[in-house]
């Protein structure tokens, strides 16, 4: 049994010996769902290890570069898949900065720091600490998460990269706009924004504050509320096939596809089918956009039979997601930003009864 101790332990030793080749390191931290569970625990099969690396240094958009330098990647290392990305140190040089910030506030809370020969990081964390529950700064937070959500607009598409070239992107980028607003309600909770459990978590969050209404709404949009379980599984066996496929063929670089690889096969597998015993609904989210980076694969390196073969599969997803099609596809991206108001309001109320929060 690997322990979460013997976890974070290989991502420091990894990151250690990493970083040899990276002379603009200034630090690394690990987050994600390792830093809420106990030491001494097992480290779940369907959990990688997040690891936040700041170089001083551009860090290029992995839409841009996605087999880049400091692209994004996941691997197997000491029994355990880590999941390391690279960020600018520029974006953690202020403090205020940091505090309205929704994925480096939480992360620079009473964060697990594995490297920092200068001390840049703990010093920031001594700032960010005690002031990450202040209204303002909470408040900042909450605006930015509804701000991103917006963003997407009525009509969300893909730039025009080489990585995106496949007409099944502008689905990532629906489900992208969907996962911010399951994220909204973990902000307003003074939460980390996580993404193939987002749904789960905004569901525990609403129904705690009296705001199911919300969580339904956002099942909705994702087109899951009246899956069965049994229909659920159908799809997630047909992903898992379609996985198997783009491992084998895969040779264009396209966004995400360090989450299809051999060596993090079975982390995938576990993760989403262990969200099948009691949240089959919320796994939808991360099926969509698994299948969707499977499906960019196979459209650029399959030949002339799997490419047909996994389209119709993979429209199969979309229709019985009713987002098949232009006019399906549109009016769920129009729908979404209608409910951005009605979100941004009950998340506001959430917050404003959050344990702990001061002025």
């Amino acid at each position: 049994m690997i322990t979460e101790r013997a976890a974070r332990l290989a991502a420091e030793a990894w990151v250690r010996e990493e970083v040899k080749n990276v002379p603009e390191v200034v630090g690394a931290i690990l987050v994600g769902s390792t830093r809420a569970r106990d030491a001494a625990a097992p480290h779940p099969a369907g959990s990688d290890v997040d690891i936040f690396i700041y170089v001083n240094a551009e860090v290029p958009s992995d839409l841009a570069e996605p087999h880049g330098r400091f692209a994004p990647r996941k691997l197997g290392y000491c029994g355990v898949v880590l999941e390391p990305s690279f960020h600018a140190a520029a974006r953690i040089a202020d403090p205020e900065v940091v505090l309205g910030d929704v994925s480096l506030a939480p992360a620079f809370t009473e964060p697990l720091i594995i490297l920092d020969p200068s001390g840049q990081l703990r010093a920031l964390a001594a700032s960010v600490g005690p002031e990450f529950r202040r209204r303002r700064h909470a408040q900042r937070r909450l605006a930015q998460a509804v701000k991103r959500v917006a963003a997407f607009g009525p009509r969300p598409c893909v730039p025009a990269l080489p990585a995106l070239r496949a007409p099944c992107w502008r689905n990532a980028a629906l489900a992208m706009g969907l996962v911010f607003a399951a994220n909204v309600p973990l902000v307003a909770a003074l939460r980390h924004p996580t993404s193939r459990r987002a749904f789960v978590s905004a569901r525990e969050i609403l129904v705690a504050g009296g705001r199911a209404d919300l969580a339904d709404t956002l099942l909705r949009l994702l087109g899951s509320a009246e899956f069965s379980l049994a229909e659920v599984e159908k799809l997630v066996a047909e992903l898992e096939r379609a996985y198997d496929a783009a491992v084998e063929v895969r040779r264009t670089p396209v966004v995400a596809d360090w989450n299809v690889r051999q060596e993090v096969r079975d982390l995938e597998r576990a993760g989403i089918r262990e969200l099948l015993d009691g949240h089959h609904r919320e796994a939808l989210y991360p099926v969509l956009f698994l299948r969707t980076v499977v499906q960019g694969i196979l459209e650029n390196d399959g030949d002339e039979e799997l490419r047909a073969w996994s389209g119709a599969g993979y429209r199969r997803l979309l229709a019985a997601l009713g987002m098949d099609g232009d006019e399906a596809f549109f009016a769920r991206a129009e729908a979404l930003q209608a409910f951005v108001p009605e979100l941004r309001q009950g998340c506001e109320e959430l917050l404003a009864r959050a344990p702990g929060v001061f002025d």
